[in-house]
Formats: C-alpha cells, structure tokens, sequence
C-alpha cells in the first residue's frame, strides 16, 4: 500500500484493550476493551520565539521564528464501561478481595438507643429465617419481637423503634457467606497504562491500528454515587515516548477491508 496524496475524510469507530506498565516493562497482558465516550489526544501546544529586527531597513519585521514545545503531549478520556482496575483508578482505590465465611454470632452484646442506629459487630446479617434465627434479648434473657426494632443487613446496624426495643442487650445472628470487591478509594492513584486499539476508518471501510505506547493516567473529575444513571469516569494524563518508541502514539491506516 503506498502513501495516498489524494485528500481524503477520516471517520473512525475504535475500540481500545490497555495493559500496565511494571515501571520500564511493557504490559504483557491485557484487559477487556473499554467502552470510551472520549478518548481526546493533544499534539504538543508550541509557542514561537520571534527575532524582531531593530534593523532601520526592516525595523519590526520578524528575522526568524522558532517553535518550542511548552506542553507536553496528553490524553483526556471518559469512560462507563471498564474492568475493575480501571474503576478503581477512578476511585483512587487500592483493590482486594472481599471474603466473609457463614456462621454463627451468639448473645452479642448490644446497647441501643431509640431511633438511632448501632452498629454491630458484623456486616452482612443472613435475614432471619430457618437455619438463620435473629433473636433478640434483654439482659434478663426475654425474648423482644421484631416489631420493636429494625436491622440493616447489609451495613450490620440494630435500631430500637421504641422503648422495648430498646431494652434489647444482646442479639443473636448469623453471618452470610458474602464474596465481593473492596475499594480503598480517595487516595492518590495513578498508572503508566498502553492503549491498543482497532478500529474501522468508516469512508473507505479500511481497518486500522491505534497505539497509545505510554500514558500517566490518574483521575480527573469526581464522583458522584447519587446522581443516577451509568457512572461515566474521567481520566487525563500526561503521554510518554518509551525507549524502542520514535512517538507518544502511532495510527496505523490498512489495506484491509473490514
């Protein structure tokens, strides 16, 4: 395929897999593609340096005018459809494994307050239910009903609806086998993140190959988990030339028909 001279659009439709960087080591493995809604690239910003002549014969004229890079190349990206590392770079989270086995939690002490909710010492409370009993007590080992308070499963927190709930000092309960993700958000997080894409450049419906080699990649807007809707996560950093690499990214435009 030799080099085109005739002009000619561009409309492309791409999707992007990343890998990490291990400080100087290219990413040898990649995740699922992302479903970005803006993937922005920004060339270098240049400014010039002029030379005004002071000559009477040219007095103001411009002698030269060198262009100097003032910015560095970057990348500003949003996304709604990620793997986990990906969202928990949003979050500035470290990321671990959430593992809570079943069982049983007998006579746990408890001193409730009328309306307020108290914590106790386990999340993730099995409803009751045959096998998984929740009864509550007074310090004299009388049974309460449930009518007289309520309990937040998920969170593990015992309210007393009235003064007979709140004579509750001890509940029973089990535990529920529960697996999942923790994020460990709000932290300064960042990541040397490649970019490999594909795409489809629309007007010819020619293939094509985007690299982005390296990019410092941190969060850039913040979030919000009560606004509704899909949560759309903002990025932006700075692009890198790795050793091997004559460029921050390449386009690669093919002979190949979709």
């Amino acid at each position: 395929m030799t080099l085109a001279v005739a002009s000619r659009a561009t409309y492309l439709r791409c999707e992007f897999k990343f890998g990490v960087w291990a400080g100087d080591t290219p990413p040898t493995q990649f995740y699922d593609p992302i479903n970005f809604t803006k993937l922005e690239i920004a060339s270098q910003t240049q400014e010039f340096e002029q030379l005004i002549s002071n000559m009477e014969s040219t007095y103001g004229q411009t002698l030269a005018s060198v262009a100097k890079p003032t910015e560095v190349a970057s990348l500003a990206a949003e996304a709604d459809y990620m793997p986990p590392y990906l969202f928990g770079l949003l979050l500035g989270a470290d990321i671990t494994e959430l593992s809570q086995s079943s069982g049983a939690v007998a006579d746990e002490a408890i001193t409730p307050a009328v309306g307020l909710w108290v914590p106790l010492a386990n999340q993730y409370i099995a409803p009751h239910g045959t096998g998984t009993e929740i009864v509550a007590e007074t310090s004299g080992d009388v049974v309460v009903a449930s009518t007289h308070y309520t309990i937040d499963h998920i969170n593990g927190l015992f309210k007393a609806l009235d003064s007979t709930g709140a004579t509750v000092a001890k509940i029973s309960y089990h535990k529920a086998a529960r697996t999942g993700e923790i994020y460990k958000g709000g932290q300064a997080k960042s990541a040397y993140l490649k970019l490999v894409g594909t795409g489809t450049e629309k007007v010819s419906q020619k293939r094509c190959r985007l690299l982005v080699h390296k990019v410092s990649l941190a969060a850039s807007a913040a979030f919000d988990p009560v606004a509704g809707g899909y949560v759309k996560g903002s990025f932006a950093g700075d692009l890198l030339t790795p050793t091997g690499e004559t460029s921050p990214w390449t386009y690669n435009y093919l002979d190949q028909a979709e």
